[in-house]
């Protein structure tokens, strides 16, 4: 693949400072940028803890909406879809645990393909419903062209051609690295691996164990260290980036290579409770791979960047780490390599399954202090 690299020059003069809408809730950054802002709030949720079965959730995979505004939900748990219409009343649900057609097994992402049909990622295998006023018809099954670990609940998406890309992992020897599979018409699989397996591996490392006949190696983080992300976009095209700085690589529908570099802050420090998880995740890893001492230390601060995806417009999101006690999440929005916009919206909108954004709307999952999960609809409108 060719890559053509640019960067995006004038990004870290118009980036937001610290505050962006008023507030301590925004870590510290650069320069107030001339883009518009949108403030963002919760006006539907969509869960029970005790009631109505369509309302009571297990594990939510993945939100999406259709075309008429209605909301759909995949429940791994249950291994069904569930349809609720705009104002949230239950319209009717598809699927059901089984192998067989219309059948579902742990369904974990959603996404609508070319021709308008709602693809559904399930555990080796993607099926195919037409949704209507009522209820959903059964169109085929793929073949899923990955099932590793990974690949069971990665990301997908399509091609210029509309062909499937399946974001999943593969084992080179060493170790899982994830990877895009694009599966063309005859079947075949084209493979492209998204990074070197040391940037996929940032914050992490392994050490081997041996316990009687078992012989393998034990995976240790670095809490609050960086970490690779990527996200992808309808179309094929797709970004990857380090936590630790605010250079993200841009990869376009015709191979090309662009560099998003934004300006260079800080993440926010670390409260006493984040210490306190750090040692706890910590010493629990020492246990578990039967080692003296953890490799990695507490850092003094979390890495500025939370993570990042693409909204139904093909804009990518750039999520900014909110400091402790932040109530907003807050993240530049880029058509290609140009920023846009900034949004915000309520933290308590979960960080898996991943955002399902339009330019106005948000779906996610929030969770209450009993784990009670709920469907959420975010609605934007212009910020100061």
């Amino acid at each position: 693949m060719g890559r053509a690299r640019t960067r995006a020059t004038t990004v870290a003069a118009i980036l937001l400072a610290a505050g962006c809408g008023g507030g301590d809730d925004s870590p510290d950054s650069g320069v107030q940028p001339d883009v518009p802002v949108y403030e963002g709030a919760i006006d539907l949720e969509i869960g029970e803890f005790e009631g109505d079965d369509p309302y009571l959730f297990t594990y939510i995979g993945h939100v999406v909406s259709d075309e008429r505004g209605r909301i759909v939900v995949a429940d791994m748990r249950t291994s069904e879809v569930r349809v609720f219409e705009p104002d949230g009343r239950f319209a009717f649900r598809f699927g059901g645990p089984g192998e067989g057609p219309g059948e579902l097994t742990d369904p974990s992402s959603l996404e609508f393909g070319p021709d308008g049909g709602l693809w559904v990622r399930e555990s080796t295998r993607f099926s195919v419903f037409s949704l209507d006023s009522a209820g959903a018809e059964y169109q085929r099954v793929v073949r899923s062209p990955n099932v590793g670990v990974v690949g069971v609940i990665g990301p997908f998406t399509f091609d210029p051609d509309g062909q499937l890309i399946a974001v999943g992992s593969l084992f080179d020897g060493q170790a899982s690295r994830e990877v895009r599979l694009r599966l063309d018409a005859d079947g075949r699989v084209d493979t492209l691996h998204l990074a070197p397996a040391e940037r996929q591996a940032a914050g992490q490392t392994t050490v081997p164990v041996e316990r009687g006949p078992f012989r393998g190696v034990s995976y240790l983080h670095q809490p609050f260290g960086p970490t690779w992300v990527h996200a992808h976009a309808r179309g094929g095209s797709w970004a990857e980036a380090v936590t630790t700085e605010y250079a993200i690589n841009y990869h376009a529908q015709d191979g090309t290579v662009s560099l998003i570099e934004g300006p260079s802050f800080p993440g926010p420090p670390l409260s006493e409770d984040d210490r306190e998880w750090a040692r706890t995740r910590m010493d629990r890893e020492v246990d578990r791979a039967g080692i003296a001492e953890h490799p990695f230390g507490i850092p003094e601060r979390k890495p500025p960047l939370a993570g990042m995806f693409f909204d139904r417009n093909d804009r990518l999101w750039v999520e900014r780490t909110p400091a402790h006690g932040a109530t907003m999440r807050e993240a530049d929005v880029y058509d290609g390599t140009t920023l846009m916009a900034r949004y915000r919206w309520p933290r308590r909108i979960q960080d898996y399954p991943r955002p399902w954004a339009t330019e106005s709307l948000l779906y996610g999952v929030t969770v209450d202090s009993l784990g009670v999960q709920r469907v959420a609809r975010v609605r934007f409108g212009p910020g100061s």
